[in-house]
């Protein structure tokens, strides 16, 4: 049980000068509300020390907020006509074809991602070469990076530049420009 513990406005002059301006107007003047209203228990309210007979310790599931529960069962053509819906069941993809590369299955137009794997292992193992030859992080030149595999020569145009050796043949899929 709560009760609702009322703190008439303090400005009862103010008051008053509203209610006659808004006569004026020729409106009915709006119901004017208390300045302060606190909901509480109804415990607050009554004297200390007294109680009433009929008063008995909250139970569990007083506290427990109740939900509302289904009137009937839904049957099972409901069921699964609502689970089979043709917008709940996955599309048929036709875009699939098979990578050039590596021959496994793939959509069309969005890279292979047996291929993007290979890709991300070879750029890690660069990029630890890299950060070994650098000494550090933070410490990486402004110049460019070419990255030379085994039986492959600096170009002139490398000059200046800074080369990546890496101990292995050159993938097919990693081309030169």
């Amino acid at each position: 049980m709560a009760a609702v513990l009322v703190v008439p406005a303090p400005l009862l002059k103010i008051r008053g000068f509203l209610r006659g301006w808004w006569g004026m107007l020729g409106s009915q003047s709006p119901p004017w509300a208390p300045a302060l209203a606190v909901q509480g228990p109804a415990s607050l309210l009554e004297p200390i020390g007294e109680k009433a007979d009929g008063d008995e310790a909250p139970g569990f599931l007083d506290h427990v907020f109740w939900m509302a529960a289904p009137k009937s069962r839904r049957t099972i053509e409901v069921n699964r006509c609502r689970r089979r819906n043709p917008r709940n069941l996955i599309k048929i993809k036709k875009n699939i074809d098979v990578c050039p590369q590596c021959g496994n299955l793939k959509q069309k137009h969005i890279l292979c991602g047996y291929c993007y794997e290979r890709v991300k292992k070879e750029t890690t193992a660069i990029r630890k070469q890299m950060g070994i030859q650098e000494g550090g992080p933070h410490r990486a030149p402004v110049v460019e990076t070419v990255v030379l595999y085994e039986g492959e020569a600096p170009k002139e145009q490398d000059e200046g530049k800074r080369i990546i050796e890496r101990s292995r043949k050159r993938p097919s899929w990693f081309t030169l420009d």
